[in-house]
């Protein structure tokens, strides 16, 4: 049976053969920030959709989660509960 890690590092050093050992780290770096952000846009929507199911404001409460905490909007938004 063949070495699964070996041949995954094959594929990386095939991969980022060429490359200067800077952008590699740059390029890594780079793509660690864009799934950051994109975990925390998917908690902005999170609270969107939370705003939306507790017949609040959706924008207003997706932006106070934007600039503020999506974690904190989640707790306040159980909190105040359903609008009607």
């Amino acid at each position: 049976m063949e070495n699964v890690f070996a041949s995954l590092q094959d594929l990386l050093v095939g991969l980022f053969a060429g490359m200067s050992s800077l952008a590699v780290i740059l390029l890594c770096v780079f793509c660690g920030l864009l799934a950051l952000l994109a975990v925390y846009f998917i908690r902005v929507h999170i609270a969107y959709r939370m705003a939306v199911n507790r017949h609040r404001d959706p924008l207003g409460w997706a932006l106070l989660s934007f600039f503020v905490s999506p974690l904190l909007t989640w707790v306040i938004l159980l909190v105040v509960g359903d609008a009607r």
